[in-house]
């Protein structure tokens, strides 16, 4: 159970993250944005494992577990989430959401189960049905700024053109968050979830940081302001680096296949902030799709 609660808590610091971002990704776009905050994340994570005294566990890392801590890091929170950016912009939440939290846990799940061995029960599968069903109303059911607050990303435009390579997209990016989640839980070797999560945040804010500041050079020369950092500072610290830690532990305990299910309930904390901060009223299909995703994280868990 503390694996379940863990990813659960992972979806919720993700969702505060995310209402706390939502203005400076629509100012900076979402990869400098992205790398800023991992950058804060990583100085908070390295922070966190030489307070916690897991230096050693860093430190005595095999190379099998440090190209997998580093990998899945960079496949999921650089690759995965890139692409994922790259698709909303295209097809926009209220499409690209429903189909990430579909196509992603059952692939982790497939992938979990044949390379790990991972149980699937009959009580799991209704799970996710309810949790995917549940979200995808959720997601209907949210005004246009409420779909906002699941990725700060604007609302579709109907017939834009290459909406067959955002579609691509979101599927490239829920094949590379299954890979990614089932890596760590199969690499992760003794490492403790704080070491794990720091390896995982540097190397990613390592790799994200010269792409970011050549599109920041292309797009907007101009520097950060106090707002941009404050944002990304707080953002990125609940987020990346207390989610990651959340998130890691919820691998390690619970399993690729159940964290998977249980953290696509994102958008059951982010809608409720919207109603919260943005005093968005509540209709009947955002009170079906809460209820269907109760009913199927008990399932789940």
């Amino acid at each position: 159970m503390p694996g379940e609660v863990a990813a659960l808590s992972a979806a919720a610091l993700w969702a505060v993250s995310t209402v706390i971002l939502t203005a400076e990704t629509r100012r900076l776009g979402a990869i400098p944005l992205n790398a800023l905050r991992s950058a804060f994340a990583a100085l908070f994570l390295i922070v966190a494992v030489l307070a916690t005294g897991v230096v050693d566990e860093v430190r005595d890392m095999n190379a099998a577990t440090t190209i997998a801590m580093v990998g899945s890091g960079i496949l999921a929170m650089g690759v995965g989430d890139s692409l994922y950016f790259a698709s909303l912009a295209i097809i926009g939440a209220a499409l690209a959401v429903p189909i990430s939290i579909s196509v992603y846990p059952l692939l982790t799940f497939l992938i979990a189960a044949f390379w790990l061995d991972e149980e699937i029960t009959w009580g799991i599968l209704l799970g996710t049905a309810f949790i995917v069903g549940g979200v995808s109303l959720l997601v209907r059911g949210g005004s246009a700024r409420e779909r906002s607050l699941l990725q700060a990303q604007p609302a579709p435009v109907r017939g834009r053109p290459g909406w067959q390579i955002g579609l691509f997209l979101i599927l490239l990016a829920s094949v590379a968050w299954a890979i990614s989640t089932t890596w760590l839980r199969a690499g992760s070797g003794d490492l403790g979830a704080v070491a794990a999560a720091g390896v995982r945040v540097a190397a990613t804010s390592a790799a994200l940081t010269p792409v970011a500041y050549y599109v920041r050079r292309r797009v907007s020369p101009d520097g950060y302001g106090w707002r941009e950092l404050t944002a990304a500072a707080t953002g990125g610290i609940l987020g990346i680096g207390l989610g990651s830690i959340a998130y890691v532990f919820a691998v390690q305990e619970a399993g690729a296949g159940k964290t998977a299910i249980l953290t696509s309930t994102l958008p059951l904390f982010s809608l409720p902030l919207a109603v919260i901060f943005l005093h968005e009223k509540i209709n009947l299909l955002v009170i079906l799709g809460t209820v269907l995703c109760i009913c199927g994280i008990w399932l789940v868990a």
